[in-house]
């Protein structure tokens, strides 16, 4: 009979991509790439430093549908694209045969868009009752042609705007440089003024990316489904859109991992993770299986580690397990160790290495 429940989040811990910035770099018009990261950075500002009211983190995938639907994308186009450009994490596949074996309850709780989070979880076997994400059907919305020219001189504007970014322990607008002060007023007026005022504007009013309160409440809705309890939960994220539900889940007893996760994930996680297979997320939950909780504190302290339980997992789960670690990296600590800048540069680093610098440095 299980005894843990497994919640990962898609985009780092299942796939390497961003796909709503490989979206903006590969439909937009040039340079796609560079609006993505800026609005993903004005996102930041109004979630970590704003704290803007009614504003979450991850709603980037909402304020870019205008401008991906005036580069004439369908729901089709993008589940086409999503198909043959998914990048699984190495070892993915093997490693959620192995938990897929056992029996147990997965979920996988997403921001990304349904045709990319549905294509890596058919690529790795998960229930499609099983996977939370953003509802989107972008065909529902006309886009008159005086208004999609509207918004492609809207996205020339801001990717040519100064370039947005936040030094650490930035608590305010008056804390940003003047040019970062500019541009961040401009997206103010185009994202919430400009658009929602145009037809087009009701997708704003009428998608709600799963990010933040609502991967919580994804994960609320999972136990309904299989009346485990918060306390047999692990949960997997790398992101500022995860720290949430990692707080949901260590309040109710569970697990929460950063997984190769950003600085976000790693404050607020209680194990982190930096590994360049997923087969630690397989380790890791099939000790907790076994000896809940405890069992995989024990192996991440470092003063039992080498006296963990996990040395004599049974034969039938450490054996595939071995093979999957077999010459990879893996390393794992508790969070609130006291090498915690070692742990940051090193999931950074581990980040860009699998992700490229470009979607690494994305929160």
């Amino acid at each position: 009979m299980p005894r843990v429940q497994l919640e990962t989040d898609c985009e780092g811990p299942l796939a390497l991509n961003d796909n709503a910035f490989e979206l903006c770099r590969d439909f937009l018009p040039p340079p796609g790439d560079r609006f993505f990261t800026q609005v993903s950075r004005y996102d930041d500002y109004l979630a970590d430093v704003l704290k803007k009211p009614g504003y979450k983190a991850g709603d980037t995938l909402k304020l870019i549908l205008p401008f991906l639907k005036a580069a004439g994308l369908t729901n089709a186009r993008i589940r086409d694209y999503s198909v043959k450009t998914v990048k699984l994490m190495p070892g993915a596949e093997a490693a959620y045969r192995f938990l897929h074996s056992r029996n147990l309850p997965l979920f996988e709780i997403s921001t990304s868009y349904p045709q990319f989070a549905e294509a890596v979880g058919a690529r790795l076997g998960f229930d499609a009752a099983h996977i939370f994400c953003t509802e989107l059907d972008l065909d529902r919305y006309p886009l008159s042609p005086g208004e999609a020219e509207e918004l492609r001189r809207l996205q020339a504007e801001v990717a040519a705007a100064p370039e947005i970014e936040l030094p650490p322990g930035a608590a305010s607008l008056a804390d940003l440089p003047g040019p970062v002060q500019e541009a961040i007023g401009r997206c103010d007026q185009i994202f919430f003024e400009k658009i929602p005022a145009m037809e087009i504007g009701v997708l704003y009013r009428e998608v709600n990316p799963i990010g933040g309160s609502e991967k919580a409440r994804a994960l609320t809705d999972s136990l309904a489904k299989t009346g485990f309890s918060p306390a047999e939960v692990i949960y997997v994220g790398d992101s500022i859109t995860d720290v949430q539900a990692f707080e949901a889940v260590r309040a109710g007893g569970g697990l929460a991992i950063s997984f190769n996760g950003n600085r976000h994930a790693v404050s607020a996680a209680e194990v982190v993770v930096v590994a360049d297979t997923a087969w630690p997320v397989a380790l890791l939950t099939a000790i907790y299986n076994l000896w809940g909780k405890e069992g995989v504190l024990e192996l991440a302290a470092p003063e039992t580690r080498q006296k963990s339980r996990a040395l004599v997992l049974p034969e039938e789960v450490i054996e595939p397990i071995a093979r999957g670690l077999q010459g990879s990296l893996f390393n794992l600590y508790l969070s609130g160790s006291p090498n915690r800048d070692q742990m940051l540069r090193e999931s950074a680093a581990m980040r860009a290495k699998l992700r490229g610098e470009a979607i690494a440095d994305l929160s």
